[in-house]
C-alpha cells in the first residue's frame, strides 16, 4: 500500500489537529481546575472575614455571645471562636494553601495556646460535644495535645 503525497499531508493536517484539540483540551481542562478552587478559596475568605467580623462584635459586646451560644460562658464562646480559626488554619493546610513554614508557625502558635493557656480545658468540653470535623479533632488530639505536654 503506497500513500501519495496529499494522503500523507491530509494524515498529517488530522494528526495535527486532534493533537491540537487533544493539547487545548488539557489546558483548558487545567484552567478549570485552578479556576474551581480559586472560587471555592474566595468563599472561604469571604465565610471567614464574616465570622471573624461576628467574633470582633462578640468580643466589643460580650452580652451578644448569647445570640450564638447561651449555655456557655463568654470565655467558652470565644474558645470556640479561637478554634474555629484554628479550624479554618487546619483545612487551608489540607488543601495546600499554607506553606510548611506558615504552617509550622500555626501548629507552634497552637501548641503553645494548649500547653500555656486554658484553652486546653475549653477543648475537653468542647470535643465531646464534637463541634469540629474528626479530621481536626484528631489532629488537636494527637498532634497538638499530645506533643504539647
Amino acid at each position: 500500500m503506497v500513500f501519495g503525497f496529499s494522503e500523507i499531508l491530509s494524515m498529517a493536517q488530522t494528526v495535527g489537529i486532534v493533537g491540537s484539540l487533544v493539547i487545548a483540551f488539557y489546558f483548558s481542562r487545567r484552567e478549570i481546575n485552578h479556576l474551581s478552587r480559586e472560587f471555592q478559596t474566595q468563599v472561604i475568605s469571604e465565610l471567614s472575614e464574616k465570622m471573624h467580623r461576628i467574633g470582633e462584635i462578640i468580643i466589643e459586646h460580650p452580652e451578644l455571645s448569647k445570640l450564638v451560644n447561651q449555655a456557655d460562658p463568654p470565655e467558652q464562646v470565644f474558645a470556640i471562636y479561637i478554634l474555629s480559626v484554628y479550624n479554618q488554619a487546619f483545612n487551608m493546610h489540607k488543601r495546600n494553601l499554607l506553606n510548611d513554614a506558615i504552617w509550622s508557625g500555626w501548629m507552634q502558635m497552637m501548641k503553645s495556646s494548649f500547653r500555656d493557656g486554658t484553652i486546653g480545658s475549653y477543648w475537653k468540653k468542647i470535643n465531646a460535644d464534637s463541634r469540629f470535623s474528626s479530621d481536626f479533632r484528631h489532629f488537636i488530639n494527637n498532634t497538638i495535645i499530645a506533643k504539647s505536654t
